[in-house]
């Protein structure tokens, strides 16, 4: 077969899962994405290489010659669905009103960098339900999230433009209305299901054609779904998470053996 583009050929190997998952969606630069997995992750295509002193975000060459930025948080879906376990619930089975913080970091913690924590709960009440304490676990979760995604984006990114989520926890509907609450951002879930092999379809397209593989993935509309509006960004929830995070932090930083 005769390549038709050196463009074409990024790398002599298939991309990685979350790479082949981003090219799979035919990313703009900016355009966020936050998949709801065991653990977290969160990128967005961008023309420049990253740069984060901290080491929170790994600077990954894309698929198709830009970057891919992108961090992780260990503690998502698994945790917020062990939560639910405890408290006998379904993981649907949410209840708002809750002044409750729930760090939900049961194997400890990558972003932020917390390798030694546990799970925290604060402010539990004689008249807190399980509801609140399962929302409060979903709210711990994105927060994380939302931390993640700040470092990842450039500061020219577009950051009212909505949120893509995918993963397996993209389509529950209280990790969409987590998501949608406390980013105050528009929220939108693909309805396609296997993003990683269409962008391997797509870069293979982009080979036998000379088309850039993330324009012929818009033209197959891969992350075409539903759009929830945004709604006001609950400001109040991520002061009290970030302020329980940041009085706790000796306590979570603290390894086992020594609490």
């Amino acid at each position: 077969m005769t390549c038709r583009s050196p463009r074409a050929l990024w790398s002599p190997r298939a991309p990685a899962t979350t790479r082949a998952a981003a090219l799979g969606l035919g990313l703009r630069p900016g355009t966020p994405v936050l998949s709801l997995g065991t653990s977290g992750t969160v990128y967005a295509v961008s023309t420049r290489r990253p740069a984060d002193p901290t080491g929170t975000v790994a600077g990954f060459a894309d698929a198709r010659g830009d970057w891919l930025p992108l961090a992780c948080t260990l503690n998502c879906t698994l945790a917020v669905d062990r939560v639910a376990a405890l408290l006998g619930l379904d993981r649907e089975a949410v209840e708002p009103g809750t002044g409750v913080t729930l760090l939900p970091y049961l194997d400890g913690e990558r972003t932020p960098d917390l390798p030694h924590a546990s799970g925290l709960l604060h402010g539990l009440r004689h008249d807190t339900t399980g509801g609140q304490l399962l929302q409060a676990a979903y709210d711990g979760a994105v927060h994380a999230l939302l931390g993640a995604l700040d470092l990842v984006l450039d500061a020219d990114a577009d950051r009212s433009a909505p949120l893509l989520l995918i993963g397996g926890g993209a389509r529950g509907t209280a990790w969409q209305q987590t998501v949608r609450r406390l980013s105050g951002r528009p929220v939108q879930v693909p309805e396609a299901r296997e993003l990683v092999a269409l962008g391997a379809a797509a870069q293979a397209a982009g080979v036998l054609t000379g088309e850039d593989p993330a324009a012929v993935a818009r033209r197959w509309d891969t992350a075409h779904g539903p759009v929830l509006d945004a709604v006001e960004r609950d400001e109040a929830t991520l002061a009290r998470i970030s302020g329980v995070l940041s009085d706790a932090a000796p306590l979570l930083e603290r390894e086992p053996d020594r609490r």
